[in-house]
């Protein structure tokens, strides 16, 4: 299982890259979600891309595997 922090995403984009693709069981750190979401990177996780709904604030506990951040922003949507 890989984990991708946001120093190493933003060494990656810095060199010019526009599509980030990891393996199925990549996880990915707090700082790694808030910088794939404010700069809009298209990541794929096990050939699947990874949607971002805006910036969340997460709680250290919570799962944060691929995907879970969709689960985690359209449970908690306060706009509605």
């Amino acid at each position: 299982m890989a984990f991708i922090t946001e120093a190493e995403l933003r060494e990656t984009w810095q060199r010019g890259a526009t599509q980030f693709d990891f393996p199925a069981d990549t996880r990915f750190s707090p700082a790694a979600w808030d910088f794939i979401k404010t700069w809009q990177l298209n990541v794929r996780v096990g050939g699947e891309r990874v949607e971002t709904f805006g910036a969340q604030w997460h709680h250290y506990s919570q799962d944060l595997a691929p995907n879970s951040l969709a689960r985690a922003t359209l449970g908690n949507d306060r706009t509605r």
